[in-house]
């Protein structure tokens, strides 16, 4: 065998290089991007500049390309990120781990979640905050490998754990009896009745439009993007954007309907019943050695990688 530095480590164990060209924890973040669309490359190009993924991410309509450097063992964490709140109290993200075998030269997609958007002070009411965005780490064919789902937009007088980023594939619902739950990867659907919140995006298909006239989007799906979905602000609707990864957009007038959370499978959109808050994103994980936890995270999503 030949190390990196030419030698014959065949009969010679001491010169065998473990891990030498690993420059250390990789921490991916959201490049200083807010909102319902991503980074662009020169904003991770600078957020990058001076740590150890300098030079090693591509862009691609926000989603960063990462190269797998060397054969083994990677331990990973990610996070989705909060959902939004007049008052910047969204739900919190879930906070999903594993540990995956990677061969060198194979190339992941990583769409860090961004934060749902505050909505808009109507009246004395509450808030229908846009939902945050999932995290995702899929190869480039579209396989799903890691995922955490963002949080729920939420309403200061409404708390519910279906409400936070869930540590199960499926999304939260907080309507109807979980008539509105989405599963393997699904969209959200919207809070049903009454002009409700939009659903969050899942892996595979699209959260779930609000029926109520404003034009608010339910967040896109990651094959479709992964953008969150824009509050339409018709009607007096005043709701907050979904982040990017998926978050649905909420509606606020004089009552409060925000949106779901991106992930695997996308959260409900909330109704008008009791000020409901918009589910949250469900999770993902195809690792070993695995740690999932509902409603962990605060702010936007996160990647962190190790190799073992």
């Amino acid at each position: 065998m030949i190390a990196s530095d030419g030698t014959d480590t065949a009969n010679a164990s001491s010169d065998i290089e473990v891990n030498s060209d690993w420059p250390g924890t990789l921490n991916f973040t959201n490049c200083g991007q807010t909102g319902s669309t991503g980074p662009s490359q020169s904003q991770c190009d600078g957020g990058y500049i001076g740590t150890t993924l300098e030079g090693l991410v591509t862009l691609s309509s926000g989603i960063q390309i990462w190269t797998v450097p060397a054969d083994g063992d990677y331990q990973i964490e990610v996070a989705g990120a909060q959902g939004g709140n007049r008052d910047g109290s969204g739900a919190n993200g879930a906070i999903i781990q594993g540990t995956f075998t990677f061969t060198a030269g194979e190339t992941v997609q990583i769409l860090v979640g961004q934060e749902g958007t505050d909505s808009v002070e109507y009246g004395s009411t509450d808030d229908g905050g846009g939902g945050g965005g999932g995290t995702f780490i899929a190869l480039l064919n579209n396989t799903p490998l890691i995922i955490a789902g963002g949080g729920g937009g939420q309403t200061q007088s409404y708390v519910n754990s279906a409400g936070v980023g869930q540590a199960s594939t499926n999304g939260g619902c907080t309507y109807n009896s979980c008539a509105g739950m989405s599963t393997n990867g699904d969209g959200g659907a919207n809070g049903i009745t009454n002009g409700p919140g939009s659903g969050g995006g899942g892996f595979y298909t699209n959260g779930q439009a609000s029926d109520n006239g404003s034009g608010d989007q339910g967040g896109f799906a990651f094959v479709n993007g992964g953008n969150g979905g824009t509050s339409g602000n018709a009607g007096g609707s005043y709701g907050g954007d979904g982040g990017f990864g998926g978050g649905g957009s909420g509606w606020h007038n004089s009552l409060c309907r925000s949106g779901g959370g991106g992930g695997y499978s996308g959260g409900q959109g909330a109704t008008w019943s009791g000020e409901k808050s918009g589910g949250g994103g469900g999770s993902y994980n195809t690792g070993s050695n695995q740690g999932n936890q509902s409603g962990g995270n605060t702010g936007h999503g996160y990647v962190t990688i190790d190799k073992l």
